[in-house]
């Protein structure tokens, strides 16, 4: 069952969300209405003055910046039944996976990870492309995907960066790639074991693989659809699924992840219409880490998405597309100012995310680029909302809100080490 009230420290509140309850009696409050949306700041303001926490029912709260918020700030009660939530979700005990490394240690191995798969992804896809339709050369991309399985459970903050960047080579197997990355990363958090962690990479690199038998000027329309295009395009699951059967040793669970990765939560998808929990976990994931990385992607017929308004857009699809739950996983693992982000932190100063913190979602660093009046600093610093999170007067800082960085002359992919 997804979690509909929960406990938010006042400070953290946002316009927009549906206040529930207190952490005293109604009576003995100034508030006259038991229960109530937050209309503007001063209501937090006086929130904050009363209340240490109050708490949120996010059912109610409108789907405004605000409503992401309570996948981040997790209650107590919350932290305890999560391993259980995980397990009723996959089916499995789920393995915990500390990390190991710092973000600025595991970037060098991410980096060389990343750079041998893409390019052993790129040659696989072209030396498949002249076989005449064998199948796929697998043990070679088993070998390839393990630099990268053991960096993201040593930590999954810095293949996550790289994820961000935006090279002008934008060839579908970077996509591959990229939704490589987050299946494994959400596979961690939900505690699949290694083994089922590197299925989850070799079929977020597969469950494309069926385009390639489509047409390139398909592939690269701007613009919907027809109805006779649609069902062309659908076919690259089945082209998929036919591929992969040519290649030895290839796991089931590989072969049901293509099949399933366009299933949708409430029987809409292709090409089966399956619904709920008739999806296997792996079609799932696949799904989810597909969309996020397409509509944050740029494409043929539309604009990248920020990674914030991504996690926004999740939002609204749950329980439609996607799994509530699901849905409450990965933006976990994606935060809610995901890394990349353009923030606005309440004293008025520009930044971008660049680490986060995985106890305190609403409070990762920020590396600021701008001061309260908006003029570019000189040298750039990191402010930890969590250890550093207080203004000149003592008061707590927060992130406003997710900002366009375009009228701030801003590029985050310029800052990335």
């Amino acid at each position: 069952m997804a979690l509909k009230e929960i406990k938010i420290r006042t400070p953290d509140l946002e316009i927009g969300m549906y206040v529930s309850r207190l952490d005293k009696p109604w009576l003995e409050t100034e508030f006259l209405f038991q229960g109530f949306f937050i209309g503007s700041q001063e209501d937090i303001d006086r929130l904050s003055d009363q209340f240490e926490y109050v708490y949120v029912d996010v059912e109610q709260s409108r789907p405004s910046e605000s409503t992401v918020v309570f996948y981040a700030q997790r209650n107590d009660t919350k932290k305890t039944t999560s391993v259980s939530d995980k397990e009723a979700l996959t089916g499995i005990k789920p393995r915990e996976h500390p990390v190991q490394t710092t973000f600025t240690e595991e970037l060098g191995n991410a980096r060389e990870g990343f750079r041998d798969l893409t390019t052993t992804v790129s040659d696989i896809l072209e030396e498949h492309a002249a076989s005449d339709g064998k199948g796929i050369n697998y043990p070679a991309l088993r070998q390839a995907v393990k630099p990268m399985v053991e960096s993201i459970v040593r930590n999954p903050d810095a293949y996550a960066w790289l994820t961000r960047m935006r090279h002008k080579d934008n060839r579908s197997y970077q996509h591959s790639v990229y939704t490589a990355i987050w299946a494994v990363a959400l596979g961690r958090h939900l505690g699949f074991p290694k083994p089922e962690l590197t299925l989850l990479a070799l079929g977020g690199l597969l469950f494309d693989i069926g385009k390639i038998r489509l047409p390139e000027k398909l592939l690269n329309k701007a613009g919907p659809y027809n109805k006779y295009e649609l069902k062309i395009m659908q076919e690259h699951v089945k082209h998929g699924v036919d591929i992969l059967r040519q290649t030895p040793d290839i796991d089931d669970r590989i072969l049901e992840m293509v099949f399933t990765h366009h299933e949708r939560h409430d029987g809409s998808g292709y090409p089966q219409g399956l619904q709920g929990n008739a999806i296997p976990i792996f079609g799932k994931i696949a799904g989810i880490v597909d969309s996020y990385v397409s509509i944050t992607s740029e494409r043929p017929y539309s604009a990248p998405m920020s990674p914030h308004e991504a996690v926004k857009k999740l939002y609204e699809w749950r329980e439609v597309d996607f799994q509530s739950e699901l849905v409450e996983q990965l933006i976990q693992v994606i935060g809610v100012y995901p890394v990349g982000t353009v923030v606005e932190i309440s004293d008025g100063r520009i930044g971008v995310v660049v680490v986060q913190n995985k106890e305190w979602r609403l409070k990762p660093q920020v590396m600021l680029l701008r001061d309260a009046q908006k003029t570019p600093l000189k040298n750039f610093e990191i402010l930890d909302l969590y250890t550093e999170g207080q203004g000149e007067e003592g008061e707590p800082l927060h992130i406003k809100r997710g900002v366009d960085p375009e009228p701030y002359g801003i590029d985050p992919d310029e800052y990335y080490l």
